[in-house]
């Protein structure tokens, strides 16, 4: 299993260097070609508004019951804690509980600075089941991603059933758990996904005329790959058919699936290009923002799920977010997912 784990083919590699700047300048160049935003039908990212306002990312380096100490891309960044700050380490635990080394992610008040959330080492695996062994997992998560191995420890399986009943080869799972080296040890299902193989996902609504706008849908995330931990980004299901996010070649194994054949998904989207804007609104928090689309998330299109975090969402996932701008909007990545509407900007 750990041999074909190590299973990789690009998709949503349509970059060459792991910094903000290389993602974000694809709407410059873009301008480029097409002319500045005010003559095209959606508005193009302005690299300006890339710097998140509320979420931090770094590895811990101290933690005491008053402060947190983090190793970031800029450097140190020491944070204050308070009696009412949220840990997350595979389960909810204090913030004294944190280790040195650990990769983590904090939501900040804006005004104060006091850290309100801190997730430790968590880590998603979202696709395919491609084989299983008792409660070891490979799981296909598209060919930009390749393969992951997920462990369900006893006291989760059933858990996780509850969701996803079809524990099975050729049914999709996604789970959220604690990150080891070389595997995710799973705690918890993300979203509630009916039980269909990942080959024969539903077919959307038909739709006469134009898509309308604003879509509604799930929001979930997914963890930074290459791309930087710092990221504010969208990875979209429905890339226009004319970039560089290619399909791979069919595959002799069984269960495995390509998301790009799989048709349009669950929930019908409008055709972007990286380097558009959309804007998120996150409806359990109400907080919205505009984002770049920065990569491929064809994936997305396989799950006809809903999020229950606040009411019931419309089926189908319209944005996979990193996990920064996840936390941004207020998400809480133990949740897996938010109710959320998507428009395009402009």
């Amino acid at each position: 299993m750990r041999r074909n784990a190590d299973f990789r083919q690009g998709c949503d590699d349509l970059v060459e260097s792991a910094t903000p700047a290389r993602f974000t300048r694809r709407s410059l160049l873009r301008a480029a070609v097409f002319g500045p935003h005010e003559n095209t039908y959606h508005r193009l990212w302005d690299p300006r508004q890339a710097a998140a306002r509320t979420a931090v990312s770094g590895q811990v380096v101290d933690v005491s019951p008053h402060i947190i100490v983090l190793h970031t891309a800029r450097g140190e960044r020491r944070l204050a804690l308070s009696p009412a700050t949220r840990a997350w380490r595979g389960s909810a635990v204090p913030p004294a509980a944190l280790r040195q080394g650990d990769q983590a992610i904090v939501r900040r008040h804006e005004a104060l600075g006091v850290a309100e959330s801190i997730w430790a080492q968590i880590g998603r695996v979202t696709g395919t089941i491609i084989e299983t062994d008792g409660s070891a997992l490979l799981i296909d998560e598209g060919p930009a991603k390749g393969r992951k191995i997920v462990l369900i420890d006893q006291g989760s399986y059933r858990q996780i059933q509850v969701r996803f009943p079809m524990l099975e080869p050729g049914y999709l799972i996604d789970v959220i758990g604690l990150r080891h080296q070389g595997y995710l040890q799973a705690t918890t299902h993300a979203t509630s996904q009916p039980p269909y193989r990942a080959d024969h996902p539903p077919s959307p609504p038909l739709i006469n005329g134009h898509i309308p706008v604003p879509v509604s849908g799930t929001a979930v995330w997914h963890e930074p790959g290459e791309e930087p931990p710092g990221l504010l980004g969208v990875a979209y299901p429905a890339l226009d058919p004319e970039t560089d996010c290619e399909s791979r070649p069919p595959a002799a194994e069984p269960h495995v699936v390509d998301p790009h054949s799989a048709g349009p998904g669950c929930v019908r989207l409008p055709y972007l290009s990286v380097g558009s804007a959309v804007r998120i609104h996150n409806q359990c928090a109400d907080r919205s923002a505009v984002l770049p689309v920065t990569s491929c998330g064809a994936a997305a299109r396989l799950f006809c799920d809903r999020c229950v975090e606040c009411g019931t969402s419309p089926k189908g996932r319209i944005a996979d977010l990193t996990m920064t701008a996840f936390v941004e909007l207020g998400g809480k990545l133990e949740a897996g997912c938010f109710n959320a509407t998507l428009t395009i900007a402009g």
